[in-house]
């Protein structure tokens, strides 16, 4: 019996993200996220806001602000949200697309579901996300 699986997008396939992460763990984001269309001037998340889901980013770009101040830009395999769910706290940044865009999104259960499932991905993402807690 075959098994019919969607192909990871290129994008996130040809991201830094997916250079560090085995091919089951990007099988994984695909099957567990929920692709969301993001058109450019649309913000994902917003400072202030209680967070209810992060994302990771399948192709397109993002710009990162705090108090209207620029932070960074973000592009595939790069993933946003997540602090507010860790820390269980608001926002810290506002992340607006700046083309048109796709997210793989996750409420907090598919995101703990996904980091139990992929340890490369966990320690990844929780690395990061006290990297920039750090910072800020």
């Amino acid at each position: 019996m075959f098994r019919r699986t969607n192909p990871v997008p290129t994008a996130l396939k040809e991201s830094e993200l997916a250079s560090l992460i085995p091919l089951r763990e990007l099988r994984s984001i695909e099957r567990r996220g929920t692709m969301v269309s993001m058109s450019a001037g649309r913000s994902a998340i917003r400072e202030g806001e209680i967070g209810r889901e992060c994302m990771i980013i399948v192709e397109g770009g993002f710009a990162v602000t705090s108090n209207g101040v620029p932070l960074a830009s973000l592009g595939a395999g790069d993933v946003v949200g997540e602090m507010a769910l860790f820390a269980k706290r608001p926002r810290t940044a506002t992340v607006t697309a700046e083309i048109d865009s796709l997210v793989y999104a996750f409420n907090p259960r598919e995101f703990v579901s996904l980091l139990e499932e992929c340890p490369t991905l966990a320690v990844i993402v929780r690395a990061d996300a006290d990297e920039r807690s750090q910072a800020s």
